[in-house]
């Protein structure tokens, strides 16, 4: 009887991703200065929360909710520059066979592919080495940009989640996009994994 991996297990073993440009690993405190970068700047946090107003704050942000269970969260560190320009979230649904991503990206590195490149690789990872059914990510209504990237590594429009969640002390609708394993197997070439 042969035992096959845990999905955290594999999660755990790939906790360093490589992209042409970027490389995936986990977030440690010495990103503080890098994340409030971009957390403190009123339009890259326009859709995700209310803008950080100090680096002591950032630095809380990323001990209690990246450090506390680091599986399936990445920083993405820029190769060109070795500097942190970003998130990339992997939850995991291990009985749904499914996951979910979501990501935040400095806007001095927007439109440049980047957000998609860290995606697809986090795909393949989903796919081809923890072996899920389905992988969705959502976007709040008027984040179009966010949804064109979805579009780009293949997913799909599913669903609109009404009152998702409160940001900025307003509920706000959430578009789902998502692609299924075989929809990955058969539309992305063998070069992506």
């Amino acid at each position: 009887m042969t035992t096959q991996k845990s999905r955290i297990l594999l999660l755990a073993e790939n906790t360093i991703l490589e992209t042409e440009r970027l490389i995936l690993r986990p977030l440690t405190l010495e990103d503080g200065t890098d994340f409030f970068e971009y957390a403190s700047d009123e339009e890259t946090m326009r859709y995700i929360f209310n803008p950080h107003t100090s680096l002591h704050q950032t630095k809380e942000f990323i001990a209690n909710y990246y450090l506390t269970s680091p599986l399936g969260f990445y920083a993405l560190e820029h190769k060109e520059d070795h500097k942190m320009i970003g998130v990339i979230e992997f939850r995991v649904e291990d009985e749904k066979h499914e996951g979910e991503i979501g990501y935040m990206l400095n806007k001095k590195y927007w439109r440049q592919g980047l957000t998609t490149e860290a995606c697809l690789r986090i795909l393949s990872l989903g796919f081809n080495t923890l072996r899920l059914e389905h992988i969705s990510s959502g976007h709040d209504t008027g984040h179009i940009a966010s949804g064109n990237v979805l579009k780009k590594v293949g997913m799909t429009f599913e669903n609109i989640t009404k009152d998702a969640h409160e940001l900025k002390g307003k509920m706000v609708d959430t578009y789902f996009y998502g692609i299924t394993r075989d929809t990955y197997l058969t539309s992305h070439p063998k070069k992506m994994i």
